[in-house]
């Protein structure tokens, strides 16, 4: 057998341990996330200025409540949680949603920059010679001197109040040329992604709007490392349907449990 045989040998048998043994790594610290929301929501209609009374639409609002719960491994794996809401049949647009996009800092307030330069400057000189002293034969021998004890110094600071840095928490738009809306949840040392979070979303329908369908998804992302390389990928994934009904229409309302309880059977 060559040499280079045996080091092929050799490297195959590596790469497959390393295989194997990040991949079992991998499997286990992957976490498990699950989604809980209600498959029907009464959506009440919202007074706007915007729309006047003979107008033949008008603005309801859906709230939804989604639940985010850790099953195993770290939620500190889950880097974004993805929703979209989205009209099945494309028939009502948004009006606007919350929560909009927002940016989050870690630190209370401004960054107090200071910056100080100093400058100085030091000099001398000494001059020589001899000088008679009056009514006397004596000559005094003079040596006037100016050292360098002479010196000035300037000292200058300037301080500047700096913005701290942000980082985003929440990213929002819409989709699907405004038949939906999508949010990207993110951690920040004030929030968790576990937990409860409340979305709302106001509809422009028909005047004569009773009910409705969305679709509504949710998936919790994030990045997997496989051998040298990080790949993103998607941790868990929920979609299903939620039937709206306007609040106070009791027919509306009893149509929806109709519907709602043929989609579970």
């Amino acid at each position: 057998m060559s040499a280079l045989h045996c080091v092929s040998k050799w490297l195959a048998l590596a790469m497959l341990l390393c295989l194997a043994s990040g991949s079992g790594t991998v499997r286990a610290e992957n976490p498990s996330v699950a989604f809980d929301f209600a498959r029907m929501i009464e959506c009440p209609q919202v007074d706007s200025g915007e729309m006047a009374e003979e107008s033949r639409m008008k603005l309801v609002e859906l709230k939804l409540r989604l639940s985010v719960r850790l099953l195993s491994g770290q939620i500190g794996d889950v880097e974004e949680i993805r929703v979209e809401i989205s009209d099945c049949d494309e028939q009502i647009h948004v009006h606007d949603f919350a929560p909009a996009t927002r940016l989050e800092s870690q630190l209370s307030g401004e960054i107090a920059w200071t910056k100080t330069t100093e400058t100085g400057k030091r000099w001398g000189a000494s001059l020589g010679g001899e000088a008679p002293i009056v009514l006397s034969d004596v000559v005094a021998h003079v040596t006037p001197t100016i050292n360098g004890g002479v010196s000035r110094r300037e000292v200058v600071s300037e301080t500047q109040q700096r913005l701290p840095p942000k980082q985003v928490v929440v990213v929002s738009g819409t989709i699907r040329q405004t038949h939906g809306v999508f949010f990207k949840l993110r951690p920040s040392g004030h929030s968790s992604l576990e937990g409860v979070h409340e979305l709302i979303v106001r509809f422009i329908v028909p005047k004569t709007w009773r009910g409705d369908s969305m679709k509504v998804c949710c998936s919790a992302n994030g990045t997997q490392k496989m051998l040298w390389l990080e790949q993103p990928s998607t941790w868990a994934r929920t979609c299903d349907s939620v039937v709206l009904y306007l609040a106070g229409d009791q027919k509306a309302q009893e149509a929806a449990h109709r519907h709602t309880r043929r989609a579970v059977n």
